[in-house]
């Protein structure tokens, strides 16, 4: 590109060596062995300039028709690159197959040269080998078009400046025999001017024209003002004379300079006095005012009079300044709209007369290619809607109207067009003009047809649902957003054996499992309709039969897709053989750990004994230890497995009273030191810690289960750190160590039974009921209990008890 810039510098202002410079730059950008420049003339190209080849190209490449089948008049229609296939097409192209067959190159590209929107010139570049790829050949062919479109409209625009110049002498020359006719028809002008000065009538016509004249002696340097002239600068008749000086004071400060400076060239005799110039009023307003003047002079040039007119031309200049301002506006609202605005001319000569760029996103075909061929729209016209868009043409001559149609556009992609035709008439009522708006409605029609497909899919989807609920083994109620009744299946109306199931969604049928009314707020259906979410709790339903149900109900909301509450669903199961399981296995659990106490405290007595017989050899007392030591743990075993039976069957005894948790804890730690061997512990104290209301013995019990916990979890030597804060109305108690932490994943687990972590990479001994019935004993007492792992290896045990009241 840089190369094809010199070279196209150094053919300066000639047109012909430009040329030349042209098809030769080309080549060589294009590696081209011939290289032909075409001018557009009458209707044909024309060859300008030819570089390569044997001597110029002659025959049929000296002029090609504009509608032949050619390549040049190829990319000269179409205002794109345009190159030669291979194959019968290609030899059906006239200057595609002379340059094969008369020069044997075959491989052809044209390039359309064209500056702001105007076609120039065509460039046909052949080899008898492609040396570029044909991508690299077609982006090289795009700069040069626009570079070489530059040159030529510089050239055009040099020549222009040249017959511009030359019709600026001739206006010159006229204005100048203008200007001797103006003289020698002053002094005829005079007496009949001096005449219609004095007329009250000649005073009228300048008031209505809002025309001013006036005569400047210029060697006395008087001023003759006529009466319009004081109306124009704003002044009363009675303000007293209104000389030169005095008019100059009203003109603009910003146009005052250029005022004086034409004044000055007009006495010079260089320039003829026509200005435009603005004037302010004593009350502020600004008008505009177009003054020409003729100079009177003697035979010698030297200036005696200048006489002239102003004319107040605000008006027009507003009207002018809107106009201008409006059209303007509608431009750049028709180049930025993103609908097609077009107007086109009907009749025999039809086409478009203007077309916005938004042609272009619609159809893929820029404004140029619809001003080429008017009927550009009937080659897009999806083949099923072709009938009605000829019938809607065929009416719309008459009153316009409205059409939505399909079209194929460049790219091959079906669009749905909707258009709405305007007629412009002449006085006769004869159509002369159509004015369109159109829109592409494509993304509206296909959300139609998804509309309707989705409906469908909901139809289907809401048999398909209503089919599962139906069939479903667990009962299931639907309710509306203020609780009324929507639906229910077979299955709620067997177990509730209810007529309605508006019964279901209040409290009034529901209780608590040990037999006490169910709060109002605690209804799972109303719950739900707040927004809550209700998981498998156990309730007794009352049947309108009279009996009752054990039932595990769970509730949510339902909600739309923007949070708006549209009902709740209500699903509930029955429990009654899971319960009488439960009890059956509560009331084996508590038999069998009850068996089990007595034989374990014997086996505990007994070896406590032999261990303390002062003269038993050492290796019975040594088996005696391990005895009680495994009697002990069995001992504790089997009151976990009681407290489990207690918990699940929620006949766990809380004697509560008013407990010194601060004592309370010192005293734990004390008699869990053997427990917590190698780990000291220390005890930390955050503001007052009031009174709680527990029972300190099942409070002991926890605080055990969670020290010895730290000591087997905890690495070796670590502190464990106790940690007490009020928090409200509850005290929050914590148990911190530092040793490998919990995996994400038995985070969840922790609280369950039986199950047990990894201490030091090896299983713990137990039954991993500690935690379990840890957490059931702080809820038992109304309390939380939860374990969290800030970091840095530590994990800390929180759990909370209520404060004393009143």
């Amino acid at each position: 590109m840089a190369d094809a810039s010199l070279v196209l510098a150094r053919a300066g202002g000639d047109a012909g060596a430009l040329r030349a410079a042209i098809a030769a730059a080309a080549a060589r950008a294009l590696r081209a062995e011939i290289a032909c420049l075409y001018e557009i003339q009458r209707g044909s190209l024309a060859l300008a300039a030819s570089e390569g080849g044997r001597g110029a190209p002659g025959g049929a490449l000296q002029r090609l028709p504009l509608d032949a089948e050619s390549l040049a008049a190829a990319a000269a229609r179409a205002g794109v690159v345009q190159v030669a296939a291979e194959g019968e097409r290609a030899a059906a192209l006239l200057d595609v197959a002379h340059l094969r067959a008369q020069h044997g190159c075959p491989h052809a590209l044209a390039i359309p040269i064209a500056f702001a929107g105007d076609l120039r010139a065509v460039l046909l570049c052949a080899a008898a080998q492609p040396t570029l790829p044909q991508a690299e050949a077609v982006e090289i062919a795009v700069a040069l078009s626009g570079l070489f479109g530059m040159a030529l409209a510089a050239a055009a625009a040099r020549a222009l400046g040249a017959q511009v110049a030359e019709l600026e002498r001739e206006k010159r020359e006229l204005e100048r025999s203008s200007e001797q006719l103006q003289a020698t028809l002053t002094e005829a002008r005079r007496a009949e001017e001096a005449l219609r000065l004095r007329g009250e009538a000649f005073a009228r016509a300048q008031k209505i024209a809002r025309l001013a004249n006036w005569d400047w002696r210029i060697e006395s340097n008087e001023v003759v003002w006529s009466e319009e002239s004081y109306r124009m600068l704003g002044l009363p008749r009675d303000a007293g004379p209104l000389t030169y000086e005095t008019f100059l004071e009203r003109v603009h400060p910003d146009d005052r300079g250029g005022l004086r400076r034409a004044v000055d060239l007009a006495l010079q005799k260089a320039e003829p006095y026509r200005v435009d110039y603005r004037i302010m009023r004593p009350d502020g307003e600004e008008r505009f005012i177009h003054t020409a003047a003729d100079v009177v002079r003697a035979e010698d040039g030297t200036p005696l009079r200048m006489i002239g007119t102003a004319l107040d031309v605000t008006e027009e200049r507003r009207v002018e300044e809107a106009l201008r301002l409006s059209e303007a506006r509608l431009r750049l609202i028709a180049e930025h709209a993103s609908d097609v605005i077009f107007r086109m001319r009907l009749g025999p000569d039809g086409g478009y007369e203007y077309i916005n760029p938004a042609v272009v996103e619609h159809t893929g075909y820029p404004p140029e290619a619809w001003y080429e061929n008017p009927r550009l729209l009937l080659s897009l016209l999806h083949p099923e809607d072709t009938g009605r868009y000829h019938d809607f043409v065929e009416r719309m001559a008459e009153a316009g109207g409205r059409l939505t149609f399909r079209i194929v556009d460049r790219s091959g992609r079906i669009r749905w067009i909707a258009t709405h035709i305007t007629i412009e008439r002449d006085e006769g009522g004869k159509p002369l003009t159509a004015i369109g708006v159109s829109r592409d409605v494509t993304a509206e029609k296909l959300a139609d047809e998804e509309r309707e497909r989705l409906v469908e899919q909901l139809a289907a989807e809401r048999t398909w649902l209503n089919t599962v609920i139906e069939h479903t083994p667990v009962g299931i109620v639907l309710l509306g957003p203020a609780g009324q009744q929507i639906t229910w299946n077979q299955r709620a109306q067997e177990l509730a054996r209810m007529t309605s199931p508006d019964e279901l969604g209040g409290a009034a049928c529901l209780r608590l499992p040990d037999g006490q009314p169910l709060p109002a707020g605690e209804c799972p259906a109303m719950r739900a309709l707040r927004g809550e979410v209700t998981t498998a709790r156990e309730l007794s339903l009352g049947r309108a039969d009279g009996g009752v149900l054990a039932a595990l109900m769970s509730a949510g909301p339902i909600v739309d897709d923007n949070g708006k509450l549209l009902g709740a669903v209500l699903a509930f199961e029955d429990i009654t053989r899971l319960k009488e399981l439960e009890r059956l296995k509560e009331e084996w659990t508590s038999v069998v750990a009850h068996d089990l106490k007595q034989p374990v405290t014997t086996i505990i007595g007994y070896a406590a004994q032999l261990e303390r017989r002062p003269h038993a050899a050492d290796a019975v007392k040594a088996r005696a230890g391990h005895i009680l030591a495994s009697a002990s743990r069995l001992g504790r075993m089997v009151s976990d497995l009681t407290d489990i039976s207690r918990i699940e069957s929620r006949r766990l005894a809380i004697e509560r009273g008013r407990v010194d948790l601060l004592a309370l804890v010192q005293a734990v730690v004390e008699r869990t030191e053997s427990d917590t061997a190698g780990h000291p512990v220390d005890i930390e104290i955050r503001g007052e810690i009031p009174v709680v209301s527990a029972d300190a013995g099942r409070v002991e019990q926890v605080l055990s289960n969670l020290l010895s916990n730290a000591a087997k979890y905890g690495d070796p030597g670590t502190p464990i750190k106790v940690r007490l804060e009020r928090r409200g109305a509850a005290v929050e108690t914590s148990i911190w160590n530092r040793g490998r932490s919990i995996p994400p994943e038995e985070m969840p687990l922790l609280f369950e039974r039986f199950f047990r972590g990894r201490a030091k990479e090896e299983r713990v001994v137990g039954l991993g009921l500690g935690l379990y019935i840890a957490k059931g004993l702080i809820e038992a007492h109304g309390g939380a209990i939860w374990v969290e792992c800030p970091g840095d290896g530590d994990t800390a045990f929180y759990f909370t008890l209520p404060v004393v009241t009143g």
